[in-house]
């Protein structure tokens, strides 16, 4: 049986869970921007 990789010690993955929480950070904070943005335009 093959043992199982500790996401807590695996560098490697702790970077790729790193990069995945980064991106939907950027996501959200993207929406939010848009919102915004669109938001003042309607409300002309």
């Amino acid at each position: 049986m093959t043992p199982t990789i500790d996401p807590r010690t695996d560098d490697a993955a702790r970077r790729k869970s790193a990069r995945r929480t980064a991106l939907w950070v950027a996501v959200a904070a993207v929406a939010i921007y848009v919102i915004f943005i669109v938001s003042g335009i309607v409300a002309k």
